[in-house]
């Protein structure tokens, strides 16, 4: 039974009894000659980890380290929030991390958070082990961090123009418009933060982005970039397109210089092991131009731009090391193959380049693949969820991720040094929305930070563990005031044609106790077949009594509905979406539309036989902050059981059309059709190209995306 009050005992006694007190558990410590209910101890021999062993009267924590003396505190302090009426007898844990880098980095750029906030995710990522944040400080859209030798970083480059719109479609700032939106931090105020965060035992790694994503602070500072670039350059509110391809001039000797100041007041102020150095994303467009980037390339014996960069980045390095820390780059410093040891941290994809350049020269990496851990992804089925980019990475996605893989020697595997969530803020507008996206999905992360993998990890039993651990864990949360997603508890559907006039209709949610119940039927337990239009409504509720949105479905049912669709080089998954009695929702990524990227669209539609037919009508939507663009132009054709296709019509889309700046869904009427028995569809997409110059995607390839083909 837990006492009433809480005596502690050992010679961690004063930092345990102080941590329980500040999770809500009033301690004291043991008086002279008193038996302690909690006896707290380093080992006497090398152990990994701690031992938690909670015996009928007292409760005994051993560990190697004050780190795991603060991690079995943690553990404990969650055994008694599920302990039943108080009993927590009966119970030994021997626990020790997988990793020893586990992180989350918080974008505090494009969402500047006040630090009160900060230390919220703080204290709730301390409380599940995470022991690095990883604090994203500069970018194209701001910069936060006061740096003294250099005040217009935050009289100019900490703020910009605030524009309602989402992030991707925003446009650049004019030279005369007044920039209201943003902040910084003062290096008191950060100070603060790396104290607070070290007594939660988690360490903060500051991020100074270059060469590219500077534009803040080349909007401060003009003399970084190029002298090719002869505009005026301001913070960015949004994605920026040509704006955001200016970065530091690799040229000057005055660029580097100007680093390696600001560095001088980042190290004094973190003293973190690591310094964070960007490095991604860097377009060499102007160093091409650049006749100082140019000159240097032939000095340093170079190759190319990329070589530059590698160069650019060994440069800072150095400093970095000699100042008795290590750098981190984001996977694109591999490209210019530096020759100083740097830790690379592996984001695009799966990760690939950072496993890449560790197998060939040995370098210690650290993995946030953006299809597994970047928290910026849908977490649930999209329909119910705030819009952001891409597609899903849910809370049983980031649970499932293993980062090491099955070829990987034992001497890659130990170069891993661990793993990171990475919360880039570019749809969020206030602390909850940050919040929102981060928690759940951080537990998870947490989890598989720390979690040793064995032979039945993949089971549902392991899933379902975790699951009543976090429902244990989400009334801290609530305690917290954080506002946390309950995308696990919403239901991902995927109705698909037979290619017989009908729909088989699935319906799951990740919660493995989740029961999904059918309007008007029994609950869900197997597909739904559908023959006619129809609404159909499923929510899934969980063992704990929470139930999710519901999900409505209108179902519409027309002469193509549930038919086979044949894409024509190359096959496109989704091509079902083309039949499957579902429009889709102003989001590309949605499950419901059928996309083509920087190629024309092509299918045939087959009615299953051959008969007359009125009318024709294609589903498009088109967004050109998201490079989804309408067709150029669209044909219809039509051929009997024969095949043999004759050419209804070509419809030209107005070039005004073609790019609309928010989402947008247009119904292609292909007008009356000819009095002929029909039974395949063709229809041909002509892909415009690329977005337009002045949009703020500009330049970049577009899908073409389309849902429902309506025929009557």
């Amino acid at each position: 039974m837990l006492p009433d009050s809480i005596t502690v005992g050992g010679e961690a006694a004063v930092a345990a009894a102080a941590q329980l007190t500040m999770r809500g558990y009033p301690a004291r410590i043991a008086a002279p000659g008193e038996a302690a209910w909690l006896q707290v101890d380093f080992a006497d021999e090398p152990m990994r980890g701690y031992q938690l062993t909670v015996g009928p009267a007292n409760v005994e924590l051993t560990a190697a380290d004050g780190d795991n003396i603060f991690y079995g505190i943690e553990s404990l302090t969650q055994v008694i929030d599920q302990a039943d009426e108080g009993h927590v007898q009966g119970l030994a844990i021997s626990d020790y991390p997988r990793f020893g880098y586990r992180s989350l980095m918080l974008d505090v750029v494009r969402c500047y958070l006040p630090m009160e906030e900060i230390k919220k995710i703080v204290d709730i990522a301390s409380q599940l082990k995470i022991n690095n944040l990883h604090l994203h400080l500069t970018d194209d859209n701001g910069w936060r961090m006061e740096i003294k030798q250099y005040p217009k970083l935050t009289e100019v480059g900490a703020w910009r123009v605030d524009r309602p719109e989402l992030f991707p479609a925003r446009q650049n700032p004019k030279e005369d418009e007044v920039a209201t939106y943003g902040g910084y931090y003062t290096q008191q105020e950060l100070r603060d933060l790396v104290r607070y965060a070290s007594d939660r035992h988690i360490t903060v790694i500051p991020e100074i982005e270059m060469p590219a994503h500077a534009v803040a602070a080349i909007a401060s500072y003009p003399s970084l970039a190029c002298p090719v670039v002869d505009e005026f350059v301001g913070v960015l509110p949004g994605i920026g397109g040509h704006m955001a391809s200016v970065i530091m001039c690799a040229g000057k000797d005055s660029t580097l210089q100007f680093v390696r100041n600001v560095l001088d007041e980042v190290m004094d102020v973190f003293p973190s092991e690591y310094i964070h150095l960007g490095g991604d994303e860097a377009n060499k467009e102007h160093w091409e131009q650049c006749e100082l980037c140019q000159r240097r390339i032939a000095q340093e014996g170079l190759a190319d731009c990329e070589e530059l960069q590698g160069w650019f980045m060994d440069q800072i390095n150095s400093y970095v090391q000699a100042h008795g820390r290590k750098a981190i780059g984001w996977d694109e410093v591999t490209l210019g193959r530096p020759k100083q040891p740097m830790t690379i941290m592996g984001w695009r994809g799966n990760g690939e380049a950072a496993v890449q350049f560790a197998r060939t020269t040995g370098a210690p990496f650290i993995m946030t693949p953006a299809l597994k851990t970047y928290f910026i992804r849908y977490q649930g089925p999209q329909w119910f969820e705030p819009f952001t980019y891409f597609g899903n990475i849910t809370l049983k996605d980031v649970y499932d991720f293993d980062p090491v893989g099955q070829d990987w020697t034992p001497e890659l595997t130990a170069q891993l040094q661990g793993i990171q969530g990475s919360m880039w803020t570019e749809f969020c507008r206030t602390p909850q929305d940050v919040q929102y996206m981060i928690f759940p999905r951080l537990l998870a992360l947490a989890d598989a930070a720390w979690r040793q993998r064995g032979d039945d990890d993949d089971a549902d039993g392991s899933w379902a563990d975790f699951i009543a651990a976090a429902d244990a864990f989400l009334p801290r949360l609530d305690s917290a005031g954080i506002n946390y997603a309950r995308s696990m508890y919403n239901i991902q559907h995927l109705s698909q044609p037979n290619g017989e006039g009908t729909l088989t209709l699935t319906a799951q949610c990740v919660r493995p106790d989740a029961i999904i119940s059918v309007e008007g039927r029994d609950d869900y337990a197997a597909p739904i077949v559908l023959d006619k239009s129809q609404r159909v409504r499923l929510q899934a509720c969980a063992g704990n009594g929470v139930c999710g949105e519901p999900l409505v479905l209108n179902v519409q049912f027309n002469k193509a509905t549930g038919r086979n669709v044949e894409p024509v080089n190359p096959s496109n998954p989704y091509a079902y979406a083309l039949t499957n009695g579902i429009r889709g929702s102003l989001r590309n990524s949605d499950f419901e539309w059928a996309g083509w990227h920087n190629r024309n669209a092509e299918f045939i539609v087959d009615l299953g036989a051959e008969q007359p037919i009125e009318s024709v009508i294609l589903g498009n939507l088109a967004n050109a902050s998201v490079c989804v663009a309408m067709p150029k132009s669209v044909s219809l054709y039509t051929a009997g059981a024969d095949k043999d296709f004759q050419i209804v019509t070509t419809l030209n889309i107005e070039s005004d059309q073609i790019y609309p700046s928010e989402a947008k869904v247009t119904d292609i009427d292909f007008g009356r059709m000819p009095n002929r028995p029909v039974r395949y569809l063709r229809i041909v997409a002509e892909n415009p190209g690329s977005v337009p110059m002045g949009l703020p995607r500009e330049g970049a390839a577009v899908w073409l995306c389309f849902d429902e083909i309506v025929v009557n």
